[in-house]
């Protein structure tokens, strides 16, 4: 298992690395948010912000590569041979959001470099909460946005499927407003999103913050191989076609 997940996390980095669609999400978009959200502002740039613009790159990024990357596996039909072997999709499904996980940290020095250049750093900036808070948030985000690959998988894609996803899961991840600045309900909601502990954490909060993140990331990431191993039996039980 662990072979086929470090292939299909190899062959996701190898195909996909440069895909101009995922580096116009995770780079531009990101810093055009950060140029409106920065003309209400004249502060310097501190981790949080630096952190959140990120996280949106994360996001779009995501979003984008688990749509075309599984609709890939889809249509050049590599996902029925592999339900023959023991572990069936499951590696497959996991190695590819690995990978994607790597593609998205581009976005952390990516949108740092632009936002240091147009406003400068904060004074002190905390480079460990920057950098230990991007690469958690990345993790968070991949365990959140992998649940569409379970429905990428089960369901014909239908171009609007995504839409309204990156406002939604923005406004629950609490990346630009901390979260007791969100509404009540959006409030409670926002705290079963492991992005926004990692962000309580990069704006301050203390370690625990950042372990109930990893615990909500271990348990996202358990739903979507739950799910996977739930299509994959239906599959071989009642031959559902996996193919696009």
């Amino acid at each position: 298992m662990t072979a086929t997940t470090w292939r299909a996390a190899g062959d996701q980095i190898r195909m996909q690395a440069s895909s101009p669609v995922a580096l116009l999400a995770g780079l531009i978009m990101p810093v055009v948010f950060a140029v409106i959200l920065h003309s209400y502002s004249s502060a310097a740039v501190d981790p949080a912000f630096a952190v959140g613009i990120a996280g949106i790159g994360y996001l779009d990024a995501l979003i984008v590569l688990v749509v075309v990357s599984l609709l890939g596996e889809k249509q050049w039909r590599t996902l029925t041979p592999a339900l023959a072997a023991p572990y069936g999709i499951v590696p497959v499904v996991l190695g590819r959001l690995a990978g994607m996980t790597v593609q998205a940290l581009v976005s952390l020095p990516g949108t740092l470099l632009p936002l240091a250049l147009l406003w400068g750093l904060a004074p002190g900036f905390d480079w460990l909460r920057w950098l230990v808070g991007g690469a958690a948030l990345a993790l968070a985000t991949t365990s959140v946005v992998g649940l569409m690959a379970f429905v990428v998988l089960r369901f014909p894609f239908s171009p609007g499927m995504t839409n309204g996803l990156v406002g939604l899961l923005l406004a629950l991840g609490s990346l630009l407003v901390p979260q007791d600045a969100l509404p009540p309900v959006i409030r409670q909601l926002s705290w079963l999103m492991p992005q926004s502990h990692v962000m309580s954490w990069v704006r301050g909060a203390d370690a625990g913050s950042l372990a109930v993140s990893f615990g909500l990331t271990a348990v996202s990431l358990a739903i979507v191989v739950g799910l996977v191993l739930r299509l994959q039996q239906a599959v071989r039980d009642h031959a559902i076609p996996l193919e696009a």
